[in-house]
């Protein structure tokens, strides 16, 4: 893994500081109009759970989660098709604080070292298919675009943008 950047695993009594973390950011991307995330729609037993399977890693700054990031095996939901060669990256977040910091560039570099590390060479992961500047973002940092999944009609989930990135 890269030294670059100094994330550690995630512990139950961080589980609750990452919904905040995720829930305030769900709350600007509301007042800035962007559809992505929506306040609650995670809850900390949840994020306790993928704590306990070692998914969640975090960067701290004087005991406060400034960034996170979550690394799956599968995502079912999103990419039924199963590769073992690839691996799933969700809940990247940077405190708005630290915005412009390029704190995310280098999470996200770090995941997908992680990723490679672990020996597999594919990074996959997904945003909201109408978050056009996060779908150009990915783009810029080297994904290709996947495809988009629909949900159900009665699904409170807005339709996904699919990203891959290969030869890692």
């Amino acid at each position: 893994m890269t030294a670059s950047i100094p994330l550690h695993l995630a512990t139950g009594e961080t589980a609750s500081d990452i919904v905040g973390l995720r829930d305030s950011l769900a709350r600007w991307q509301q007042q800035e109009r962007i559809q992505q995330w929506a306040p609650g729609e995670v809850t900390i037993a949840q994020v306790a759970e993928q704590i306990s399977r070692n998914e969640w890693w975090i960067l701290e700054e004087e005991r406060k989660i400034i960034a996170t990031v979550r690394i799956v095996e599968t995502d079912e939901l999103i990419w039924p098709e199963d590769d073992p060669q690839a691996a799933y990256i969700h809940g990247l977040m940077v405190d708005r604080s630290r915005a412009g910091q390029s704190i995310g560039k280098q999470v996200l570099e770090w995941a997908e070292q992680a990723i490679l590390a672990n020996g597999q060479s594919i990074a996959r992961l997904d945003c909201v298919a109408s978050n056009v500047a996060l779908c150009q973002y990915y783009t810029s940092r080297g994904y290709s675009e996947r495809g988009v999944v629909d949900f159900e009609p009665d699904s409170t989930w807005f339709p996904v943008r699919r990203f891959e990135k290969r030869g890692l």
